[in-house]
Order: structure tokens, then C-alpha cells, then sequence
């Protein structure tokens, strides 16, 4: 399984780098602007997924990212449905 999905293929850096710095580079970006709930939410689906898979493999650094990223993702949900968190 890829760790990290992308539109158009996947990430083949190697866990033992750690975390990517580019990784979900726009939905951490004080300039994105979140417009479609059904796309967050199959995104936040797939980073909590890939964020268990992670701590079950102990990659602490990769785990970490996903947590980060999945909480963005709610955050930016709750700003345009007024969902409650969806971690």
C-alpha cells in the first residue's frame, strides 16, 4: 500500500527518510481554500487509514504527519459543513 496517495500516482520515498516536508503540501496551506466536502471527507477516510497503518508499522514520523493532516482536513470540514470532527 502506498504511504502517500497522490492524484495521479503515488510517493516512492522510502520510510527510513522520515516524513516528507512536501507531503499534503496544499491542505496544510494557509491559502487553500476547501470547497468540496465529499473530496475532504474520502481524504480524511484515506489519511486516517494510512495514519493506523503507520502506527501499526511503528513509522512514528509518518504517523505523526497523517495525525497532522487528518486534523487539518476535519478542521477545514467543520469550517464549510459545520460537521463535528471527524477523526
Amino acid at each position: 500500500m502506498p504511504k502517500t496517495r497522490l492524484a495521479h500516482g503515488y510517493c516512492s520515498r522510502d520510510p527510513v527518510a522520515g516524513a516528507c516536508p512536501y507531503a499534503n503540501i496544499c491542505e496544510n496551506c494557509d491559502n487553500f481554500v476547501p470547497a468540496d466536502a465529499g473530496v475532504l471527507r474520502a481524504q480524511l477516510s484515506d489519511i486516517n487509514t494510512l495514519r493506523d497503518d503507520a502506527t501499526r508499522r511503528g513509522w512514528d514520523s509518518e504517523a505523526a504527519r497523517h495525525a497532522r493532516t487528518a486534523a487539518t482536513i476535519a478542521g477545514h470540514l467543520r469550517h464549510i459543513t459545520a460537521e463535528p470532527d471527524n477523526q
